[in-house]
């Protein structure tokens, strides 16, 4: 949530009536019929009457709240959208049935009575989000493995609004991230998101399995949608991993593609496993680790 506080001072040194005005606005919400944000603004009026609320969206206003008029609600024609009257008042206004083109910056406008009329306003931005229909498609190279090997991975989302993000996952570790960039001048296309991995499978024994997954830190590629599927950006999208092999031989790879925090979906997850068994350890163990004949296949 978006929160800013203000407090005015007048020209003596004393206080306006008028006093820590903030909005709260979700960030994203959901696209659709059903679908709804809840925008509030809060503030203090030091004993003052209220005027008036107003609500805008890119600085036209959609909603007003004038306590002396009655009814006190007044609202104005918000395209692809609607208000609740009976959940908005003089702290919050709620929208309804929201699709991507209304994203954008929303206003609070909170004005006292007479006679100072002491007015402020507060701005904070909201995301309709048109998600993907599917779930993330993951592609690899090989499904097998011997040491040494590098292993390749394609992950592709449908088109959706805003461009989402990809983060890999392997044995329901975080390992690296695909980031898209979020258009600024709102043009509300829908993008697609691609993000290509290379892992690579070190040649290491038995006993440092511990060094399993210990990355410093998660591999992350910004990924310029305008420039998504051009020769020139091609080698700047791959994400690079290196892996110490599991004890067994198998680990699991997958894909998820997230929105902000409204929306994530993972792909089918691929089971990768070493050609040969390992060699016996000098200590005699069997290392081979576990027999997969019965895994599942995907695709």
């Amino acid at each position: 949530m978006h929160n800013n506080v203000g407090l005015k001072r007048n020209p003596s040194g004393g206080v306006w009536s008028l006093r820590n005005l903030s909005i709260s606005v979700p960030r994203a919400v959901l696209s659709g019929e059903g679908q709804s944000a809840v925008l509030r603004c809060s503030y203090d009026l030091e004993g003052a009457a209220l005027y008036s609320i107003r609500w805008y969206r890119a600085e036209i206003e959609f909603y007003r709240y004038v306590p002396r008029e009655m009814p006190p609600s007044m609202i104005f024609p918000l395209p692809g959208a609607s208000v609740d009257l009976a959940q908005s008042d003089h702290q919050q206004v709620r929208i309804v049935n929201l699709n991507r083109r209304l994203s954008g910056e929303y206003q609070c406008e909170v004005s006292a009575d007479a006679p100072l009329f002491h007015t402020d306003i507060r701005s904070a931005p909201l995301t309709v989000v048109d998600p993907p229909f599917r779930a993330p498609r993951l592609t690899v190279s090989h499904r097998s493995y011997s040491r040494g090997d590098v292993i390749r991975a394609n992950c592709s989302v449908d088109e959706a609004y805003p461009a989402p993000n990809i983060t890999w996952i392997l044995d329901d570790h975080k390992i690296a991230e695909t980031i898209s960039w979020r258009t600024s001048d709102l043009d509300f296309k829908e993008r697609g998101a691609f993000s290509h991995l290379e892992l690579t499978i070190l040649e290491a024994e038995h006993y440092k399995v511990g060094l399993t997954y210990t990355s410093a830190s998660l591999n992350r590629i910004y990924q310029d949608h305008f420039i998504y599927g051009g020769n020139e950006a091609e080698d700047l999208n791959i994400v690079r991993y290196t892996m110490v092999p599991p004890e067994s031989g198998q680990f699991t790879l997958g894909c998820v593609a997230t929105i902000f925090d409204i929306y994530a979906r993972q792909s089918e997850p691929v089971y990768i496993k070493e050609d040969t068994p390992h060699p016996a350890s000098v200590t005699g163990e069997d290392s081979s680790g576990t027999d997969f004949h019965g895994r599942e296949e995907f695709y």
